[in-house]
């Protein structure tokens, strides 16, 4: 018995071109998630700023109280 396309199996899907990604969207760079985890990075990055000047200025005081203390 000779197959032709007429007589495919019912569960037959032909792949059609708009089955596959394409390229584009295989490699496509969601660049909303992209903003929005750069702008995390630059609030992040003010906190450990301002964190870190709030540290040098208690060392400071800190320094600056051992030195007034008088040695015994």
């Amino acid at each position: 018995m000779a197959s032709t396309k007429g007589d495919q199996s019912p569960w037959f899907v032909p792949r059609t071109e708009a089955s596959r990604p394409s390229p584009a969207d295989k490699f496509n760079i969601d660049r909303d998630v992209q903003a929005k985890r750069a702008w995390k990075l630059r609030v992040l990055e003010q906190q450990f700023q301002k964190l870190n000047k709030y540290c040098d200025e208690t060392v400071a005081e800190i320094r600056a109280s051992l030195d007034r203390t008088p040695s015994r």
